[in-house]
């Protein structure tokens, strides 16, 4: 767990992997009481977990997913949606009171989304699938996998880059505003985006 003060406001991060089923238990280890609590999700994907048993329509797996999640078997059970996401989710819940949504919302993503991602990488992104498929990452640890396999998201589709990096900044951006009205915020961040949003947090960017 990596600690940030902001004035006199605190900030603990949760950096999870996602869609690892082993994460959950290191989730309830960390977990503990806060002022508030914020997830790197949008509103709605807050609202899918919490209703996730409810839903008879299968979750939407990109490609991509497909592949990251085939690599990350190697480590253990992997599971769709994210394992440490949804038991975050239920560990707030269970305290009758609100997980704050730290990205931007469905609305919001799409527009950055479509202005930043053109058609051909659209296309594109089935052969960087392909690709990926084939390709070998040696990572060690979890951890190292999920940022190996988001770099090499990230050059092979350059757009989707700039796309990671603007939700970087968005999710600073929300933890700076519950600064304003909380004295400490619980966070749990995916470890693909957590390095960029703790360099920001503590530049004060």
């Amino acid at each position: 767990m990596k600690s940030i003060d902001i004035g006199d406001f605190r900030v603990d991060i949760i950096t999870v992997v996602n869609g690892l089923v082993s994460e959950t238990d290191r989730v309830r280890n960390e977990f503990s009481e806060h002022d508030a609590y914020g997830v790197a999700l949008n509103i709605e994907g807050i609202q899918c977990l919490k209703n996730r048993r409810n839903i008879s329509d299968t979750f939407d797996v990109s490609e991509l997913d497909m592949v990251y999640a085939k690599h990350m078997e190697r480590f253990g059970e992997v599971e769709i949606p994210s394992p440490a996401m949804y038991t975050f989710v239920d560990l707030v819940t269970e305290l009758n009171t609100t997980c704050i949504a730290l990205d931007m919302n469905d609305e919001d993503f799409t527009k950055l989304y479509t202005d930043t991602v053109g058609p051909w990488q659209f296309v594109k992104e089935h052969r960087v699938a392909k690709r990926g498929m084939k390709k070998f990452f040696d990572g060690d640890t979890p951890e190292k996998l999920a940022i190996q396999w988001d770099e090499y998201i990230n050059r092979s589709l350059k757009s989707y880059a700039a796309v990671s990096r603007q939700r970087e900044i968005h999710i600073a951006n929300e933890i700076r505003d519950v600064a304003n009205y909380r004295k400490d915020l619980l966070a749990i961040i995916d470890v693909e985006r957590a390095k960029g949003v703790i360099e920001l947090l503590e530049a004060g960017q």
